[in-house]
């Protein structure tokens, strides 16, 4: 019997609890040339020199997005309601979006977590990309390191 074995790479990244407070977006003029930014001002964690660690200030970049399989999701009692883009970075100006669980696939990255607007609720943001994503962070002051490896 023939198979495959899929590998589950581990990433040195990781951003569980970690809060996008501001996106940046590009559409492009070509299809899949557009540019998606989540910016991190409080960090997120990151794998150095064997410790996880909260870094400092970060941002993740996202390129060749497919917005047509993109989008954002509020799930608010019983109800869905979807959101452009746009319309999530303007909702960004009034509360941040703490990501909880992170998901990659084949071309697709998909976070989902909360906001707050009288009360919490739900959001998920999915993105489709073809190129790779890159995270970039500022080293944390030696002050603010803190071990998460226990």
């Amino acid at each position: 019997m023939n198979f495959y074995s899929k590998p589950n790479p581990i990433l040195p990244v990781s951003l569980h609890d970690a809060r996008v407070e501001e996106i940046s977006l590009r559409r492009g003029e070509k299809p899949l040339s557009g540019e998606l930014t989540l910016y991190f001002p409080e960090g997120i964690r990151a794998e150095v020199e064997g410790e996880w660690v909260i870094t400092g200030p970060g941002e993740v970049r996202f390129g060749g997005i497919d917005w047509d399989f993109s989008g954002i999701r509020y799930y608010e009692g019983d109800a869905v309601k979807e959101r452009s883009f746009e319309e999530f970075t303007a909702d960004l100006e009034e509360s941040s979006f703490e990501i909880v669980d992170e998901s990659y696939g084949y071309n697709r990255s998909v976070f989902s977590g909360y906001r707050y607007r009288d009360g919490f609720f739900r959001v998920e943001m999915e993105i489709y990309h073809f190129k790779e994503t890159v995270y970039f962070y500022e080293d944390a002051p030696e002050e603010d390191m803190e071990d998460f490896s226990e």
